[in-house]
Order: C-alpha cells, then sequence, then structure tokens
C-alpha cells in the first residue's frame, strides 16, 4: 500500500521522534525508506560536525514476535540521504516527486521555536503544502533511542466532513484499520447550521463495511465541535489522528485557531494529512 516512505530530519532528538512511527510503518507495508537530511552550505566551512542517522538496528528487531501487531518484515531497504541546499523545503519536496513517495513522516520542531496558533512549524508547513503525498506529522519530543516504542494505531481518529466526499478519507483510511486491527472512531465535522445527522448516509454505509470496528461519534452540541474534539482526545487513549489537508482548512480560522496546530498542541498521537 506504501512502497516508499521519506523521513527528513535535522537529526536533532525533537526531529528524530519520528522515526518509531517511520519505521513501523516500512515494516509493516514492506515499503523503502528514504532517510534525508539537508545541511546549510555555510556548514561546509564549519568545523565537522558528528550528528549522524540513529542506527536502527536495534529497532528493527523490536517486538518482532508481538501479538497485537501486524506481521513486521525484519529488514527494509533503507537508503541514507546527505544534501546541501540553502532551502532545505524545496529540497524535501523534489525529492518526494523525483522518487514517487507516497508518504512523508516528519516531525515538528519549528526550528527550535514554540508551536503558533497559526503554523505548526515553517519546516513541516512548507512540507505539508508542497508535496503532493500524504503526510504523518508529530510534535517532536527529546526521546532517546533506547527509549523509542512501536506505534501500535489501536485507536485511530478520523475527522471528516459532513459532504458527499466525506467518504473518501475513510476509504482510504480503512486498509490502516484493517492492517493494524484498530478501532475507527469517527468524528464528523460539520458547519454550525448542519443538523447533527446531516450527511451521516454516506459514512454510516462505508462504516458497516467494519461495522465492529468502527464508531461513528455524535455530540449533544455538535456546534462546539472544537471543544468537542479536544474533549475526546484529552480524555480517550487514541493512537492516530487523520484528516485531510482541505479539512484543517475549511474547518479552522488561521487568525484564531487552527485544527493541525491546536491537536499537537493537545495530544502525542501523530496525525496524518491524507492525499
Amino acid at each position: 500500500m506504501i512502497s516508499k516512505i521519506l523521513v527528513p530530519t535535522d537529526l536533532s532528538p525533537e526531529s528524530n521522534s519520528i522515526f518509531p512511527h517511520a519505521v513501523t510503518l516500512a515494516q509493516v507495508f514492506n515499503s523503502k525508506l528514504y532517510l534525508l537530511h539537508v545541511m546549510d552550505p555555510a556548514s561546509l566551512k564549519e568545523p565537522e560536525r558528528l550528528e549522524d542517522f540513529p542506527r536502527l538496528r536495534r529497532f528493527l528487531e523490536l517486538d518482532l514476535d508481538a501479538t497485537d501487531l501486524p506481521h513486521l518484515h525484519r529488514r527494509v531497504p533503507i537508503a541514507t540521504v546527505y544534501r546541501h541546499d540553502a532551502n532545505p523545503t524545496q529540497v524535501i519536496s523534489n525529492f518526494a516527486q523525483q522518487k514517487q513517495v507516497e508518504l512523508v513522516c516528519v516531525a515538528s520542531t519549528d526550528d527550535g521555536g514554540g508551536l503558533a496558533w497559526w503554523s505548526a512549524g515553517r519546516s513541516v508547513e512548507s512540507v505539508i503544502r508542497d508535496v503532493s503525498c500524504s503526510v504523518l506529522c508529530l510534535r517532536g519530543r527529546a526521546v532517546k533511542e533506547k527509549d523509542w516504542k512501536r506505534p501500535r494505531y489501536k485507536h485511530i481518529l478520523l475527522l471528516v466532513e459532513l459532504s458527499p466526499h466525506g467518504a473518501l478519507p475513510l476509504i482510504k483510511l480503512l486498509p490502516w484499520v484493517q492492517t493494524f486491527n484498530s478501532m475507527l472512531h469517527i468524528f464528523p465535522l460539520m458547519e454550525g447550521s448542519h443538523a447533527p445527522d446531516a450527511g451521516n448516509g454516506a459514512l454510516n454505509e462505508v462504516s458497516k463495511l467494519e461495522p465492529t470496528r468502527t464508531n461513528v461519534l455524535l455530540f449533544a452540541d455538535p456546534k462546539k465541535r472544537m471543544k468537542n474534539l479536544v474533549s475526546f482526545v484529552e480524555h480517550t487513549p487514541i493512537d492516530l489522528i487523520a484528516m485531510t489537508p482541505q479539512t484543517r482548512a475549511h474547518f479552522s480560522n488561521r487568525f484564531i485557531d487552527d485544527l493541525l496546530v491546536r491537536l499537537l498542541k493537545v495530544t502525542e498521537s501523530p496525525i496524518l494529512l491524507l492525499r
């Protein structure tokens, strides 16, 4: 399903915290893993630095016999790429296009700064905007390699619009649900003028494909969508959140509250932007 995965990293512990997700997905889907580090050309004049890509051998062997995980391929093809360029985000998008990458995995570090209410960080926002494939992102946290743990994706939350096209991201996400034997929680997003059950027909029809694994969420006051969403995420063990970039744009006010940024702030779960 995913044949090529790209992991751009500045090699900091915060940026490298995306690796457990990228490597696990590569082992599950038998994907080729591209590791990309873009350095500023000025660094050629600086003393040699010792940073390097993480040694993944130990993690590749982790939990191979776990019964709560899909089959993990013991080895996956890995290509490490170093580039010198003053525009790293352009290099990332060009590389993704040239290699026909199907998933980019990146941690939001905002170059060392905190998240603003309108932005997940300059690099992450540029990747989301410029690549044509899906993007998996999380808020980067400094985790030592010896403390990396495999994600299970047992509970997946899908944010989806109540529209004729609302079932499309659900269909794209179902292979993940089936592969990881997940429980899928569907959070319908609607405009304030819509009735709570508006547009549910298409979602309910698709959810019947996996009736024991899907849960369509409805709330007493659907107009309070952000409050309902944050409360659900804070009180429910969610392992992965999914939506489309269009859904993010439609249900965000970039001057007040951005859907992606709010979720990155309140949860440690990765967020999958589906294309």
